[in-house]
């Protein structure tokens, strides 16, 4: 059985417009909500280059349609599932519905910077290879602070050539930085239906083995980190690191034979120290909860013994900080 749901091409003859902004929401926050939503109408090139599309899950609390911003409510399209049918159905449902040649599945709850579309388009323009194409991205907090920014890839635009270890070994992007060719979802499929944190990872990775991807290493969009978002919620429980153990287990066959093994090696061990350093994290903002999960769920990714290891590291480091 195929595990990735088809994509059906455009049925019609009708202009399509390059870019589908396709907004997938869930009970979201009404101001960051709106705070998204003016930030792609501010650089909005017209239907004809752009549609936009609210997709809700069927929240029941909040209206989406209430958050859009005056002067918007005609211009962004609205679906809404009958009932409520998860993460990666809403997400195949964006794709699903998008017209445009290129799709852009943004969070509710995240922003994007003056120039978002205009750099990525002309990158795109300048390599038709290309399946997805990305920008350097920062960490804003609740009230859009920069908290951190993402490593620099590349010093200028660009093919990326070291796909493997920045999209495969270590994960150097975001969603909300990232943009996908129509055409490459209705030929790989959509996103699994039996993943919930890492089905995204599991499609770029997927996207990074079949086409180019193109980078622009200025910072234009945002991703906003605070305590309710669904990433948060995952890693109470530790279903982040599961995933993430199983996504690798899933790609390793496509990566090239020879190094696969290695590859898969080197993953597991980064995401090892991942999973150690947000257990510290939480155990400094006495998180007891969230810090054992995540400790209990690296076992899928390393022997005890390597995840004790890796806590006496952080413990000396700390202990020689101080």
């Amino acid at each position: 059985m195929n595990p990735y749901p088809p994509i059906a091409p455009v049925a019609d003859g009708a202009p399509r417009p390059f870019w589908s902004v396709m907004i997938p929401t869930y009970e979201p926050d009404p101001e960051f909500l709106r705070q998204m939503l003016a930030s792609v109408l501010a650089q909005d090139p017209g239907s004809a280059a752009m549609e936009i599309a609210l997709v809700d899950d069927a929240s029941r609390r909040i209206d989406p349609r209430d958050c859009v911003p005056a002067g918007g409510r005609e211009r962004i399209a609205w679906f809404r599932q009958a009932h409520r049918v998860g993460i990666g159905r809403n997400w195949n449902t964006c794709v699903q519905r998008a017209r445009g040649h290129w799709v852009h599945i943004l969070h509710q709850d995240d922003l994007l910077r003056p120039g978002f579309y205009e750099r990525l388009r002309a990158g795109i323009e300048s390599c038709p290879s290309a399946g997805a194409a990305f920008c350097r991205d920062v960490i804003v907090d609740p009230r859009g602070a920069v908290v951190t920014s993402q490593r620099q890839l590349r010093e200028c635009p660009g093919i990326l050539d070291d796909w493997i270890e920045h999209i495969f070994v270590g994960l150097h992007l975001r969603a909300v930085a990232l943009v996908v060719k129509r055409e490459v979802y209705e030929t790989l499929g959509g996103f699994r239906l039996d993943l919930d944190y890492a089905l995204d990872w599991d499609m770029w990775k997927r996207i990074a083995a079949a086409r180019p991807f193109w980078y622009e290493p200025e910072s234009l969009a945002c991703y906003r980190s605070h305590g309710a978002s669904a990433s948060i919620g995952f890693q109470r429980v530790g279903d982040n690191i599961a995933e993430i153990a199983r996504s690798i287990a899933l790609s390793e066959p496509l990566l090239p034979p020879a190094s696969a093994e290695d590859l898969t090696r080197r993953t597991r061990a980064g995401y090892t120290r991942y999973a150690v350093g947000l257990a510290w994290q939480a155990f400094a903002k006495r998180d007891l909860r969230t810090a054992i999960a995540q400790l209990r769920a690296a076992r899928a990714l390393a022997p005890p013994r390597a995840i004790a290891i890796e806590l006496a590291r952080r413990a000396r480091r700390a202990w020689d900080a101080r």
